[in-house]
């Protein structure tokens, strides 16, 4: 009887390889490690062929350092629902090795998972991330999100910057937003929160969401404890900003909700805004330093479209100068002051 070869599927071979890749750089990894790696590899030009593939794209994982471009991470979130078997480090390795190719060439970014479900951009840069139950979450410059699913609750910490929430309907599972002293709770909706150094911004793009002001921002989120709060209730169009125990609810005509989100496609627009809240909306998206010398400059109306990003601080200061007349002085490369016009 003849001896049967088994060929390897092509996911079968991928799954393998983003397991050896985990294992060998791995702090323990052994020379038994490595040999029994060659033996896998040579089995057979699949295995090899998706080794290859994989490694390069693990390399650039690791270039990318610690800030997540985007991220689609399914299959790791909902294995977080299972209770977890012991795993050696390198396991745990495998498991992001894995998921990290899967999403990331599907959506074209590069993402370096940790063993912490943590997600943050850098100055200037934006984040697109893939929950497992449908829903997704959207990183502006300067962000820090945490996720947390479990079975019974989906809870997402923003502790610095701004993201914005898409919901996936699913009435058993409450979908929770904390943001220092503020909790959101949505079923299936679509909003935004900013969290800022003296309160939170929450506005609505689609359906309702309830919000409540808590003392403690450690407090674990869910319904007997919000039964206990004073909940506002906001619905498409509307925006309440929170600070310790109080809310302002105000309705925005759709040309400001559109700009209020306008961050995820990149821009930011302005309106006959002063321009000192101009100056320090733009300085979110950039490491320079940007100051008014001048107090009465922050009255002045300015308005216009400019990037999220660095180039879009530069553009302004651009236009400040050649538009408007204003000197710009440089004060090394990390400072700008911004001052009146020359000869006043």
């Amino acid at each position: 009887m003849a001896e049967v070869h088994r060929i390897p599927s092509r996911d079968e071979a991928e799954r393998e390889a983003s397991e050896w890749i985990a294992r060998l750089n791995a702090d323990d990894a052994s020379a038994e490690d490595r040999a029994r790696f060659e033996i896998w590899r040579n089995a057979h030009p699949q295995h090899a062929r998706a080794y290859e593939a994989l490694s390069v794209t693990w390399q650039e994982l690791v270039k990318s350092g610690p800030l997540v471009r985007a991220v689609s991470f399914g299959q790791a979130m909902n294995a977080a629902t299972i209770p977890p078997a012991p795993r050696r480090r390198w396991e745990l390795m495998s498991v992001a090795a894995g998921v990290a190719v899967v999403g990331l060439v599907a959506a074209g970014y590069w993402w370096q998972f940790e063993a912490e479900t943590l997600f943050q951009t850098a100055i200037g840069e934006h984040a697109a991330v893939s929950l497992p139950d449908g829903s997704s979450l959207e990183l502006n410059s300067n962000s820090l999100a945490k996720v947390d699913y479990t079975v019974r609750t989906r809870v997402i910490r923003l502790e610095r910057g701004e993201a914005f929430f898409r919901v996936a309907h699913d009435t058993q599972r409450p979908f929770w937003v904390v943001a220092g002293h503020s909790w959101v709770r949505a079923v299936g909706t679509a909003f935004n929160v900013y969290l800022r150094p003296a309160d939170v911004e929450i506005t609505v793009s689609e359906g309702t969401v309830k919000v409540a002001a808590q003392q403690s921002a450690y407090q674990s989120p869910s319904d007997n404890a919000l039964g206990r709060e004073s909940v506002s209730v906001l619905n498409v169009g509307e925006q309440v900003d929170v600070g310790g125990r109080a809310a302002v609810i105000r309705a925005l005509k759709p040309a400001q909700l559109k700009r209020s989100v306008a961050w995820r496609q990149g821009g930011v627009y302005f309106e006959d805004q002063p321009l000192g809240d101009v100056i320090d909306e733009m300085s979110r998206y950039t490491t320079l330093r940007i100051e008014i010398t001048d107090a009465s400059l922050r009255r002045l109306a300015v308005g216009g479209t400019f990037r999220a990003n660095p180039d879009g601080a530069e553009a302004l200061l651009t236009m400040l100068q050649d538009g408007l007349g204003l000197t710009v002085r440089r004060d090394g490369q990390a400072r700008a002051l911004i001052e009146g016009k020359a000869g006043q």
